[in-house]
């Protein structure tokens, strides 16, 4: 366990590859207000290794520690357009920052966010900036958790664990079902993959995996289904998705 201390507030790193090993960290450090990891092998401008979580009781200063911040000189300047440029408005910019965080940049400076971000000095604005980052982790493929969310997440991450140590006993698991809704599943820079629910399930499949159906999005919908344990969806309609060797 490291710890690096921030203004005061502890901030907790380690490397956690399990939902077992996730609980019993936690756990042993009280269980802070907020955490963050990566969300996959890239780590998007972030100084955080790869299954590095950090863990702290106060958003600005997790989120300096997991961007680097001071080590790397990020700083907020306020850019306030001379007379003779126009009628352009004046803007917080941050100085130095990846530019994986283009558009959290410019939320700073837009809506609600932005009127309140204009009335403040360059420290509160930084808190601000870096909270919005945070509740926006997603965007940038990052996990972030507040400490209401540890036991669903613990729940889910453990039930994955189990997955992956026995899947022949998961996808021996049958779900049957009609198709009663279904979208998109876009996950960053992954390949675009479908969902379907049938109720008592949800599963996924991939976009050559729908088109070897000889089904679209919206043809889908009340088709017969059978997924597996695992999430797979192994039959629409009369098309069998997954090939025998897979099932």
């Amino acid at each position: 366990m490291m710890k690096a201390p921030q203004r005061g507030v502890t901030v907790f790193r380690s490397v956690i590859t399990s939902g077992a090993q996730f609980e019993e960290y936690i756990n042993g450090i009280g269980r802070p207000r907020f955490a963050v990891s990566c969300g996959g092998d890239d780590p998007g401008g972030a100084q955080a290794g790869p299954d590095e979580w950090l863990f702290a009781d106060d958003i600005e200063c997790l989120m300096r520690a997991f961007l680097d911040w001071d080590a790397r000189g990020i700083r907020m300047e306020f850019d306030q357009p001379a007379a003779s440029e126009g009628e352009g408005s004046a803007s917080w910019i941050v100085v130095g920052l990846p530019a994986h965080f283009n558009d959290a940049t410019a939320n700073l400076n837009c809506g609600l966010l932005g009127a309140m971000c204009r009335v403040m000095d360059a420290d509160g604005a930084r808190r601000a900036f870096l909270e919005s980052v945070f509740n926006d982790a997603w965007t940038y493929d990052f996990v972030a958790l507040r400490a209401n969310r540890y036991d669903s997440f613990i729940e889910q991450w453990k039930s994955d664990d189990d997955k992956n140590a026995r899947p022949d006993h998961y996808r021996a698991l049958k779900h049957f079902g009609v198709v009663s809704d279904a979208g998109e599943l876009g996950i960053g820079c992954w390949p675009l993959q479908y969902w379907v629910y049938i109720g008592v399930a949800s599963g996924s499949l991939t976009a050559q995996q729908l088109e070897d159906s000889g089904l679209d999005l919206e043809g889908l919908i009340g088709q017969a289904c059978v997924i597996n344990g695992l999430g797979e969806v192994e039959r629409i309609g009369n098309h069998r998705v997954i090939e025998g060797g897979e099932a």
